[in-house]
């Protein structure tokens, strides 16, 4: 299976389908993702929390691979994930790259930019048109 094959399996049965149990067949032991939150690379077991945690809030989650490209060991996706929010069914889609170093088969290092900002806009977290009010001095808090 090449990168992009395997980031394909990985976000269907991971994060599609909800299987916990793939995580060990796609990401070493001694990987890490870093990009998920500011200064912390997820290791494998904090996908065990984290991916409830996404699924618990959205349903109908799809991916779709927009662009990808291949080179030696790596391979990087340009994506965009698709679902509905849980509470009221509203869609909710988020675009995002993924650049991924593999060995023997699995993740060895992921690198995730995912727009957070909208995703939590659509999500009802922040307000819409986020980005636009901060560039424009506004204050959140």
């Amino acid at each position: 299976m090449n990168g992009v094959e395997l980031l394909k399996a990985w976000y269907e049965r991971v994060w599609v389908q909800g299987d916990l149990s793939a995580i060990d067949d796609y990401f070493d032991i001694s990987g890490a993702a870093s990009g998920l939150m500011t200064d912390l690379a997820a290791e494998l077991e904090d996908f065990r929390v984290l991916v409830p945690a996404v699924l618990h809030a959205l349903r109908d989650v799809s991916c779709d691979i927009l662009d990808s490209m291949e080179q030696g060991d790596r391979a990087w996706v340009r994506m965009r994930l698709n679902a509905k929010r849980a509470m009221d069914m509203k869609p909710v889609s988020i675009s995002g790259q993924v650049m991924i170093r593999t060995k023997d088969g699995k993740i060895c290092e992921a690198y995730n930019n995912f727009d957070f900002v909208s995703y939590f806009e659509q999500m009802g977290n922040l307000p819409p048109d986020t980005v636009a009010l901060c560039l424009a001095g506004e204050s959140l808090g």
